[in-house]
């Protein structure tokens, strides 16, 4: 049978590592096996639904990824590349074109994440060279979200605020940031204004120069979504490794942190005491 893989990225891989530490790269992907055999006259659209595989599934009923776009994978050689190739040739494209299908670069200060799918060995030899790239919606414990509703233009909306990271530990200090629910404890809000450090194709940017870039920017960012500056919430970020900036993480999210874990948001808190 002529199968798939995918690049498959758990959100605690991806909640990004502190701006004092280097970060990890991704995980490998994993193999998984479809009940269709995928040829590319048979892949799905941009704009449908589907499971875990390429099964296409009505968009109004519970699915697990939606189609952000449809390619082919480019710059590679006759034999089957290795995992870290393929997400090299495919990752970029996929978070490009996770911007475009939610109307916003913020994507990364959400649970809405890049999954790419492209040809298994089998499919290889048989000339398949296809890339499907998907956006799928993780808890905070890394399992999908059974969404029965398209994420279509979400951020361009007022959709940020219902697929937003919040953090339980500290988001600039601790090397895991513990995602949680913002609706549970937390001590971090990832806030509009992702911010771009460059292009896949550059040398991924110290620790220092991201910091030195971030700092400003993100101050800005969190005054901007608390609606004050204030003494008990500051501006942190963290921003993904060099194993990662080649497959097109190369953003630093900016983070509302407060100097005391709290229940409540701190979205428009202006001047208004730090919740509870």
């Amino acid at each position: 049978m002529t199968g798939w893989r995918a690049a498959v990225v758990a959100l605690a891989a991806l909640s990004l590592a502190a701006c004092t530490a280097p970060v990890q790269g991704v995980p490998d992907a994993e193999v998984v096996r479809p009940s269709i055999t995928p040829s590319p006259d048979r892949l799905p659209k941009a704009g449908q639904c589907t499971d875990t595989g390429l099964e296409v599934l009505d968009c109004a009923a519970e699915h697990e990824a939606e189609v952000t776009e449809v390619g082919v994978l480019e710059g590679l050689g006759a034999g089957y590349p290795d995992d870290r190739d393929l997400r090299r040739a495919a990752l970029p494209a996929c978070r490009a074109a996770l911007t475009a299908y939610l109307g916003s670069p913020d994507h990364d200060a959400t649970r809405l994440q890049a999954h790419a799918l492209w040809p298994s060995r089998d499919g290889w030899a048989k000339g398949d060279r296809w890339r499907v790239c998907t956006v799928v919606e993780l808890k905070p414990d890394g399992s999908r979200v059974r969404r029965k509703t398209s994420a279509k233009d979400l951020l361009k909306a007022a959709g940020f605020g219902t697929v937003q990271l919040c953090a339980a530990a500290s988001p600039g200090e601790a090397k895991d940031a513990a995602i949680t629910a913002c609706d549970q404890p937390h001590r971090a809000e990832a806030v509009p204004g992702v911010l771009a450090l460059g292009s896949p194709q550059d040398p991924a940017p110290s620790v220092d120069q991201v910091n030195a870039k971030a700092a400003e920017h993100c101050a800005r960012a969190v005054r901007n979504y608390v609606g004050a500056a204030r003494d008990d919430v500051f501006a942190s970020w963290r921003a993904f490794g060099s194993q990662a900036w080649s497959e097109g993480y190369t953003s630093a999210v900016c983070y509302a942190e407060a100097t005391r874990p709290f229940t409540g948001r701190l979205w428009g808190l202006g001047r208004n005491p730090l919740p509870a």
